[in-house]
């Protein structure tokens, strides 16, 4: 159900970029020539008039999304903000952009100009901040996802990545210090596909047309998925797409407004105002969490906010949306929508999820500070700035975003806290020198030897969980003088397969072939131990596991087969902390069998009765570590396991110390 529910998003997302490719080079290629010239010569844009209630607007929609974020139960449906924004988004761009095109004066060149000098310089500190916190504070695993999130971010494609992963309210949502970043994602595509969207089509008849059915399929989405699917109608940009519509058509409406309707305003313009406010906060004070969102309810805050905006001469308007101090919180609030929710989730993830009102406030507080620091003095570096600042920012995004896919696609830079637990249990060496002067023709990813003299007589073969059993098995007491060696492949069983099979490599499974084809002509070998990560025991794999043992008996080979330990449900390091930032949230550092996977269990049995048929010696690590109810992971002598499914030498020690071959 799972898969199939990922490979629909994936087509959905794979439609929808599509779309929006063919759609503009349609349209590049209609009016190529006009394009050329707008995106090449420098045109001054004009400017909207300056509403200081729009500001105040901004302000009520940021407070509301900040008290939600530090104290959700005071203001439940305080995540509308967001929709505020998006409306008004839509109504400031629209304007901007069909008023420069009336002008003869509008530029892409401008216009995506002057966006990136507003996005970017906060966006990017933020980054950096995000980057240089977690390095400190996270595990390996949330580095990662962390930085795979900077990566997306930097791209403005976090809302699809938020979609495949859980759902914007889920538990987990409180560790992820970039969650509140998809509505960047949001936006960002229509500030890409807008203006051109409205430059070759505002002036054609069909327009008006055109922005309805838009704006109705929008809707149609929306309301189709927000209780089928409401991730993807959370975080899809088509489902979202009608609520900054509904700005611009505000703003095509209110630019050369029919006598009748501005006189409709001007007469009820109090009330009008009184009623978007009410349907702003009536949606705060009914909706929580588990609110069917965005759905019907956003109706509400999208159409109060429409109103605000419309009714600009009205007495809410004048002296409560242009209040000065709300239209300061109004002149901050993107940097302060970019800087309160990592406070706010470093400090959770820190404090493993245990919160103080206090220290929540004073998080708050200094998310104020940080958001009026960046608008008064980064902000301004950048935002009145010729080319020079277009080209610094963009290449301190891709930077920026480089830095994520490092980290990310390097295991969260797991190093940093290695040694912190090689204090508490340390882990094995990958290579000997005389291990790999034996079996160097393999090249094998870890190649480990007991003895630096004397020939091998019993070996492991397998991937990293072999290799993380070797310490135990070499120490243990009946093969201590024994020489044992471990030769594997990360990933790799060790099978034999052929080249029709599943899993089979040009590179590593031939070498695995290859080796185990040595190992049986090897006349000093006795004994051979098997050992790999037992993550899917395919019906295929069975046919492999039994066609490599039949060749070791005809080969004489002793057979010795050790099933792997169970997985954990939690990073060993938090059973240990990352002084001085990580406390300990791990005390009792216990597994229950409860929490693991029950196919570990049935691939166990699978493996067991395969093994019992074919009279091959099993060695289960299972009942050294685990009774019935739990699994004890810290020992007097360091921890069992370095990572999720691997042992550490402490534990391979401790599990392996009466391991004996018959």
């Amino acid at each position: 159900m799972q898969r199939t529910e990922y490979s629909s998003k994936r087509i959905v997302l794979i439609l929808t970029h599509l779309v929006q490719i063919q759609f503009t080079y349609f349209l590049l290629s209609k009016f190529s020539d006009t394009v050329i010239v707008l995106t090449t010569q420098r045109i001054p844009m004009n400017k909207l008039s300056y509403r200081p209630d729009i500001d105040g607007l901004r302000g009520l929609a940021i407070l509301l999304v900040v008290i939600f974020h530090a104290f959700p139960n005071f203001i439940s449906g305080g995540y509308v903000g967001v929709d505020v924004f998006f409306v008004i988004s839509g109504f400031l761009i629209t304007g901007l952009i069909t008023k420069n095109i009336r002008a003869d004066s509008f530029s892409f060149f401008e216009f995506y100009s002057g966006r990136i000098k507003r996005l970017f310089p906060a966006l990017m500190l933020v980054l950096i901040f995000c980057y240089a916190v977690g390095w400190f504070a996270l595990y390996a695993t949330e580095f990662a996802q962390l930085n795979k999130h900077i990566l997306a971010s930097s791209l403005f494609v976090l809302n699809i990545v938020l979609w495949f992963e859980s759902g914007y309210f889920d538990t987990s949502s409180l560790t992820k210090p970039l969650l509140h970043l998809w509505s960047l994602g949001i936006e960002e595509k229509f500030y890409i596909l807008w203006p051109v969207i409205l430059f070759f089509t505002y002036k054609r008849k069909y327009f008006t047309w055109m922005l309805a059915v838009l704006f109705g399929i929008s809707i149609v989405i929306n309301l189709a998925l927000v209780n089928t699917y409401p991730d993807m109608a959370f975080y899809f940009p088509l489902s979202r797409f009608w609520e900054i519509c509904l700005g611009a058509i505000l703003a095509l409406t209110l630019d050369s407004p029919k006598a009748y309707l501005k006189q409709f305003l001007d007469r009820y313009r109090n009330h009008l105002s009184c009623l978007g406010l009410v349907c702003i906060f009536i949606v705060v004070a009914i909706l929580d969490e588990k609110s069917s969102f965005p759905g019907w309810w956003a109706f509400l805050p999208t159409i109060g906010t429409a109103l605000l905006i419309t009714t600009n001469q009205s007495w809410i308007n004048q002296k409560v949306l242009s209040n000065k101090r709300l239209v300061w919180v109004g002149l901050i609030s993107y940097p302060l929508y970019l800087w309160h929710w990592p406070l706010l989730s470093f400090y959770s993830i820190i404090g493993a999820g245990e919160r103080n009102n206090l220290v929540v406030l004073a998080l708050v507080a200094l998310a104020f500070l940080l958001a009026w620091i960046t608008y008064r003095y980064w902000e301004q570096l950048f935002r009145y700035r010729g080319n020079w600042a277009v080209l610094v920012l963009c290449a301190g995004m891709i930077i920026v975003g480089s830095a994520g896919y490092s980290a990310y696609t390097r295991n969260g830079l797991d190093f940093r806290h290695k040694g912190i637990l090689d204090l508490h249990g340390g882990r094995p060496a990958h290579l000997d020198d005389r291990c790999q002067q034996l079996f160097d023709q393999f090249t094998p990813s870890f190649c480990r030897i007991s003895k630096n003299a004397g020939e091998i007589e019993v070996i492991i073969i397998g991937d990293s969980v072999a290799h993380n059993d070797f310490p135990g098995i070499s120490e243990s007491v009946q093969l201590r003088q024994t020489n044992v060696a471990m030769v594997g492949w990360a990933g790799q069983q060790p099978l034999i397969k052929t080249n029709q099979e599943f899993g089979f490599t040009e590179n590593n499974t031939q070498a695995m072939n290859a080796l185990i084809s040595k190992i049986g002509e090897g006349k000093s070998i006795k004994t051979v131990v098997i050992a790999f990560n037992q993550l899917n025991i395919s019906d295929e794999l069975i046919v492999q596991l039994k066609r490599t043992i039949n060749f070791f008996k005809d080969k004489n080979k002793g057979l010795v087969f050790v099933l792997a330990p169970p997985p954990l449900s939690f990073d060993p390091i938090s059973c240990v902390g990352m002084p001085p930032f990580r406390p300990v949230i791990n005390k009792d550092c216990i597994q229950l069998t409860s929490d693991i996977p029950k196919a570990y269990f049935q691939q166990r049995e699978l493996l067991i009765k395969t093994l019992e048929d074919n009279k091959v010696e099993i060695f289960d690590t299972y009942p050294i570590i685990c009774d019935s109810k739990q699994c004890q992971i810290r020992t007097v002598q360091g921890l069992m396991y370095r990572t999720e499914r691997y042992l550490s030498t402490k534990g391979s020690n401790l599990i392996f110390q009466d391991f004996q071959i018959k």
